[in-house]
């Protein structure tokens, strides 16, 4: 608890001054948003988790039209025709035979066979048989992409909220990277004009004199260098959590908290089992090895479909006007040219590269979780050796103060004491924020999302 009181009084002590330059110099007003709020509108407006959020639409989709192929289908096909000519039948008088010595037919007789306009229409319901096999491997393969698409999803959800928490520490180590330069500039002027004093009394040096010059000069170079880079993280932030680039931002300071970790082995192990990028290689694996179960159904299998099909024909010789027509239907490939066996071979050879795929992210996902831990490990004792430094800066500025006061300390002493205690509370929020960004990897490295 006291670290993480040291931590926000140290954080809005120092951004209290760009605060308040922030909103006198811009007339647009500020939003402030706290690092909760920009996590959840970047996983709402950023592009490429909602680009990731409509791959996985298109595959839910995708997986529904392939379900649709267990089921019959009913077509109709409709045609209308115009003949140039028909075929003529002619009976000659007594080709039937005679009755009573009559011919039968008694003249001879032209027919005609149909007309020269034909219609015909057909609706006709096909159940495939043992095309079923086939229909169930596709349905797998469209399966598999749902999963991977949504793994897919969460994964650049949680590198997006990462690079959110990174960009948010920076906006606030540089805004308080900023005071501390305005506070060394104050000293510098501070001492430049009581060079300026000695060198009329004899008392110092003309090169001195240059010296705290230069000194004020880079001080103020590396204001407008952090101002800079403080406009360019803040547009960045926009861009990651979807506002306007118009958009001001007043950041909450973050609390930086001893969170507890798991044992390095059971971390690894329950990273291995739920990470979004290990999930979305095992369900490559899964798509692959349906694809291949496919290809070998595809060889061996013939396709049989039972069908029925209504007809209507109108002028269309030997035809009933209406009719009905049903049966099975079966056929089978009987050479392709060894296609269908590269085909097998092909799906074979991607799912050896998806197994060997999956082993690999499991190795890095491993490597991750060390690297992680380790980097945790370390900033935790960064950010301890902040804490001395800052007491001990604290305590010389303390010591100054007085001084000055007392007629023992110059001015620009008193003022370079002060900037040092600044900057010290820099690297003391910077380690701070280093650990929570350590921590929020160590997250991300899990599989878990950042908040």
């Amino acid at each position: 608890m006291k670290r993480r009181a040291l931590f926000l009084l140290t954080a809005t002590a120092l951004s209290c001054a760009l605060t308040v330059a922030d909103e006198t110099g811009r007339s647009a007003p500020s939003r402030h948003i706290t690092l909760r709020e920009a996590v959840q509108l970047a996983l709402k407006h950023n592009h490429n988790v909602r680009i990731a959020g409509f791959a996985v639409d298109e595959k839910q989709h995708a997986k529904e039209a392939a379900k649709g192929s267990y089921f019959p289908s009913i077509r109709n096909d409709s045609s209308f025709v115009r003949v140039t000519d028909t075929q003529l039948i002619q009976i000659e008088p007594g080709s039937l035979g005679t009755v009573a010595g009559t011919p039968i037919p008694n003249a001879s007789s032209v027919l005609n066979q149909g007309g020269r306009s034909l219609t015909t229409s057909g609706t006709q319901i096909t159940q495939p048989l043992t095309s079923l096999l086939k229909i169930k491997r596709a349905n797998d393969i469209a399966q598999a992409e749902v999963k991977a698409s949504r793994e897919k999803a969460q994964l650049t959800g949680n590198d997006v909220a990462l690079a959110v928490h990174e960009v948010y520490y920076r906006v606030l180590i540089a805004q308080a990277h900023r005071s501390a330069t305005e506070a060394r500039i104050t000293a510098s002027q501070d001492l430049a004009s009581e060079r300026v004093e000695q060198v009329k009394f004899g008392s110092s040096l003309q090169q001195e004199s240059i010296e705290s010059r230069a000194q004020l000069l880079q001080a103020k170079q590396e204001l407008l260098t952090t101002d800079l880079q403080l406009a360019d993280l803040k547009l960045k932030l926009d861009d990651l959590i979807g506002l306007p680039l118009t958009t001001v931002l007043d950041l909450d300071p973050v609390s930086a908290e001893s969170p507890e970790t798991c044992p390095i082995e059971e971390c690894v192990t329950t990273a291995t089992v739920a990470h979004p990028e290990i999930l979305e290689a095992r369900a490559e694996v899964e798509k692959a090895e349906a694809a291949v179960r496919l290809a070998k159904t595809d060889i061996w299998v013939p396709d049989v479909e039972a069908f029925a099909r209504y007809s209507y024909a109108n002028n269309v010789p030997f035809l009933a006007r209406n009719f009905g027509t049903f049966g099975i239907h079966l056929g089978y490939e009987l050479f392709d040219g060894g296609k269908k066996r590269s085909v097998k071979n092909e799906r074979e050879a991607q799912l050896a590269q998806a197994k060997e795929n999956l082993a690999r992210l499991k190795d890095e996902v491993e490597l991750a979780v060390h690297t992680a831990y380790n980097k945790l490990e370390r900033t935790e004792q960064m950010l301890k050796v902040s804490e001395e430094v800052v007491a001990l800066r604290s305590e010389s500025n303390r010591v100054l103060q007085q001084e000055l006061v007392q007629g023992a300390a110059l001015k620009s002493q008193a003022a370079m004491a002060t900037a040092q205690e600044y900057d010290a509370k820099v690297l003391l929020l910077q380690s701070q924020l280093s650990y929570s960004q350590a921590h929020d990897e160590f997250i991300h490295a899990m599989g878990g999302t950042p908040e």
